[in-house]
């Protein structure tokens, strides 16, 4: 084998290994993006009415409703004063990161029945792509190779352009790869990302 149709071949095996080889680090804006804030226990409490409503009836949405004031005018208010104490102690994480954690990422019960209610195949161009086996093989591959490209920090960080022409560019990426990571986010958003 040529130098070079070896070093062609090292090039493709090295691409195919990751699904992205991003410049920008995947966690690089991370350490600088605002802390979510604890919202209001009052705006809370509106909104799952708001979100009750279409589901029940006038009288189980009259119950709910003397439930929820009831608990505005006792324990919320204690709960509340928890959750905004736990907050102000974990300045480094989100007040939702523990419990998110806890319910979602902590079960061992498999993901695509219990928590996403479908997966959908597009039809193949070629069918022989359809088959069940090649179907498994390949999810199986692209997830080893996602995960692949997360743990080696370079997978595309998850961004929204609001201004593609200005932020979608090389000039972006080399620029923002640079700044210190707990600045990074200050310096998307001069980009309008």
């Amino acid at each position: 084998m040529s130098l070079f149709h070896r070093s062609t071949a090292v090039l493709y095996d090295t691409e195919y290994q990751f699904m992205q080889m991003s410049k920008v680090p995947t966690l690089h804006f991370q350490a600088s993006l605002p802390r979510l804030p604890v919202p209001k226990l009052e705006d809370s409490c509106r909104r799952y009415l708001n979100a009750q409503k279409p589901l029940l009836n006038q009288k189980e949405l009259q119950n709910t409703s003397s439930s929820v004031s009831k608990f505005l005018a006792s324990e919320g208010q204690n709960l509340q004063k928890l959750l905004l104490q736990q907050n102000a102690e974990n300045s480094h994480t989100s007040y939702i990161s523990e419990p998110w954690f806890d319910m979602y990422l902590q079960d061992r019960k498999p993901l695509p029945i219990n928590y996403n209610p479908f997966l959908v195949y597009v039809p193949e161009s070629d069918p022989k792509y359809d088959a069940q086996l090649v179907k498994a093989t390949n999810i199986v591959v692209s997830s080893l190779r996602f995960l692949k490209s997360f743990k080696n920090n370079i997978l595309e960080p998850e961004i929204f352009h609001m201004k593609p022409e200005k932020s979608d560019t090389p000039l972006f990426r080399n620029v923002t790869r640079l700044i210190p990571s707990r600045f990074s986010w200050y310096g998307a958003y001069l980009f309008k990302v």
